[in-house]
C-alpha cells in the first residue's frame, strides 16, 4: 500500500538535505538533523517517524510543534536550542525523554519539567527564567541542568527539588548567597556558580561530594576554605578577596587550584599532595613559599603578574614542573638562575608582549589559511592547498561545534588554533578534537604556543568537555616535546585515515 505521508515527510526532508538517498522507509530514519534552516513550523507528518531517537532542530525560528510531535514515542534526544519558543509545547509531555536541549529561546518558567518524568540532561541557559518554580517528584531522574545566564536570584527551592543533580550549572545570573538548601545535593559531583554577585557561602555546603567547583567572577572579599574532601578543582578567579584562609582538612585530593585576578598579597598553599596545577597569576603575591617543593607532581604554575622578587632555590628541584608563567614580574638576576636551573624552555619569561589571545572572526580566515600553509610544510601527511585550507577554515568557522582562536600581535594574525567537539563512546560524552596548532616563525620561544592551548583548555573546560585530545606528527620531536611538557600523554594508539574520494 502506497504511503502518501511519507512520501510528502520524504520530499520535504529531502529539500534540506536531512536523508541520504538510501532511505527507502521511514522506519529507517532513527536520527535527523534539521538544524540551520531557519524554519518557521514543521509539517504534521513529522510524526510518524516512529523509529526516530535523535532530532536536532537547533538554529530555525520555530515558536511551536505540531500535535503529532507526541507520537514520536522513541525519540530520546530532542535539540530545540536557538529557537523562539516562550512556552514547551504540550506534544512533548507525553515523551520519555532523556535529554532535552532548550538553550537560547524565550522561557521564563521551569513549571513545565514536571511533565518530563524521564528527562536525565536539560539545559536551559540562555533564557528569561527569574525564579525557580519547580515542583518535581522525589524520585526524578534528572541529573545534569544548565540554568545558566538567565536571571535568577534566589535558588533555594531549586536544591529541595533535584536533590539526585550530578552536575549543575548556575553561572550568569544574580545570585549572592549559597543557601542552606544545598546541603540536600549529596550526589552533586560538578558545580559551576561563576559569574554571579555570590558573597557568603552556608557552611554545610563544605561537606558535600562535589569534586569540580567553579566559583570565579563573584563578589567574595573572604573565604575560609575547609571540608569538600572528594573535590579535584577549584576556580576561584576574578574575586576581590583580600583574606584568604585554607584548612588543613581542606580537598586532600585536590589537584587544581587557581586564583587568578583575586587581588591576594599572599600566596596560601593547599594542603593537597596531588596538585597538579597551582595558579595565582595578576596579584600582588611578593614571595613564594620554599614549601612549594612539597608539591612533588605539580605539573604548571602560573605565577605571571605579581611583584615577586626572588623565587626559593627549591623550585629547581621540581622534576615535575613542566610548565612555569612567570613573566611581568621584577625578578632579580638569582630568581633567573633558579629558571635556568629548572629549565628555561618551560618559562614564559621570554614571552612576546602586545600579543593578545582571542576567538577569531571571519577577518582572520584567510590569514588562518596562510597559517595552515606553514604548518603542513612541516608534517608530511598533508598537502599545502591555500584554497582547500581556506574552505576548510571557514566551515570550521560556521559549524557551532567549532573554537577557533588566534594570537594577534599589532592586528597581524600570528598564531591559530582549532579545536572541534566530538563524542567519545569511552568517556560516554563530548571531548574536544585540538588541531592546526601553529605560530609564525619569527614569533616562537615567546610562549605563544603555551597560551592558545592553554586558552583552549579553558573553553574546552566551560564546555564540560570529559578530556581533549590531539594528534601529532611523530617526527616533530619539537612539537611532542612541546605537548609533553603541557601534560598531554602519549597513548597506545596509531592513528590512520582512508580517503573516501579523490579531488
Amino acid at each position: 500500500m502506497y504511503d502518501y505521508e511519507w512520501d510528502r515527510l520524504r520530499v520535504w526532508l529531502e529539500q534540506y538535505g536531512a536523508i541520504p538517498e538510501s532511505v527507502t522507509k521511514k522506519e529507517e530514519l532513527t536520527r535527523l538533523d534539521l538544524s540551520k534552516n531557519n524554519l518557521k513550523e514543521l509539517p504534521q507528518e513529522i510524526g510518524i517517524l516512529s523509529n526516530l531517537v535523535v532530532l536536532n532542530l537547533a538554529n530555525n525560528k520555530l515558536t511551536k510543534l505540531p500535535e503529532s510531535f507526541a507520537k514520536l514515542k522513541a525519540l530520546s534526544n530532542l535539540d530545540l536550542r536557538r529557537n523562539t519558543f516562550e512556552n514547551i509545547p504540550e506534544s512533548l509531555f507525553s515523551l520519555e525523554l532523556r535529554s532535552l536541549n532548550l538553550s537560547s529561546n524565550r522561557l521564563d518558567s521551569l513549571a513545565f519539567l514536571e511533565h518530563f518524568k524521564e528527562l536525565r540532561v536539560i539545559d536551559l541557559s540562555h533564557n528569561n527564567i527569574e525564579k525557580v518554580d519547580l515542583s518535581l517528584e522525589p524520585n526524578n531522574q534528572l541529573r545534569t541542568l544548565n540554568l545558566s545566564h538567565n536571571f535568577l536570584r534566589d535558588i533555594a527551592a531549586l536544591f529541595e527539588s533535584v536533590p539526585h543533580l550530578e552536575r549543575l550549572v548556575l553561572s550568569t545570573n544574580f545570585l549572592q548567597s549559597i543557601p542552606e538548601s544545598i546541603g540536600c545535593m549529596r550526589a552533586l559531583e560538578e558545580l559551576d556558580i561563576s559569574d554571579n554577585h555570590l558573597t557568603s557561602i552556608d557552611p554545610v555546603f563544605f561537606t558535600l561530594n562535589i569534586e569540580r567547583l567553579v566559583l570565579s567572577g563573584n563578589q567574595f572579599g573572604e573565604l575560609k576554605l575547609e571540608g569538600l574532601e572528594l573535590l579535584e578543582s577549584l576556580s576561584l578567579d576574578e574575586n576581590p578577596l583580600k583574606y584568604l584562609e585554607i584548612k588543613e582538612n581542606f580537598a586532600p585530593y585536590l589537584q587544581e587550584f587557581s586564583c587568578d585576578s583575586c587581588e591576594l598579597d599572599s600566596l596560601v598553599l593547599p594542603p593537597s599532595i596531588y596538585l597538579r596545577s597551582l595558579c595565582y597569576a595578576s596579584n600582588h603575591i611578593k614571595e613564594l613559599p620554599a614549601e612549594i617543593e612539597h608539591y612533588a607532581v605539580l605539573q604548571e604554575l602560573d605565577l605571571e603578574a605579581n611583584e615577586i622578587v626572588s623565587l626559593p632555590d627549591t623550585l629547581a628541584n621540581m622534576n615535575s614542573l613542566h610548565t612555569l608563567y612567570i613573566k611581568d614580574n621584577p625578578l632579580n638576576q638569582d630568581a633567573k638562575k633558579v629558571i635556568e636551573v629548572l629549565d628555561p624552555q618551560i618559562c614564559d619569561i621570554r614571552m612576546k608582549t602586545g600579543v593578545e589571545i582571542q576567538k577569531a572572526t571571519s577577518e582572520d580566515l584567510e590569514a588562518m589559511a596562510k597559517l595552515l600553509a606553514v604548518l603542513f610544510a612541516i608534517e608530511s601527511d598533508f598537502e599545502i592547498d591555500e584554497q582547500k585550507q581556506y574552505m576548510g577554515i571557514k566551515r570550521l568557522y560556521e559549524d557551532e561545534r567549532s573554537d577557533l582562536l588566534v594570537a594577534k600581535h599589532e592586528g597581524k594574525v600570528v598564531g591559530m588554533v582549532t579545536m572541534q567537539r566530538l563524542i567519545s563512546s569511552a568517556e560516554g560524552d563530548n571531548v574536544g578534537q585540538i588541531e592546526d596548532l601553529v605560530v609564525e616563525e619569527g614569533y616562537r620561544k615567546m610562549g605563544i604556543g603555551s597560551r592558545l592551548i592553554n586558552r583552549m583548555r579553558s573553553l574546552a573546560h566551560q564546555h564540560g568537555y570529559k578530556r581533549i585530545q590531539l594528534a601529532a606528527d611523530i617526527h616533530n620531536d619539537n612539537a611532542l616535546a612541546f605537548y609533553t611538557r603541557r601534560g598531554f600523554r602519549k597513548t597506545h594508539l596509531n592513528v590512520y585515515h582512508y580517503k573516501v574520494q579523490e579531488n
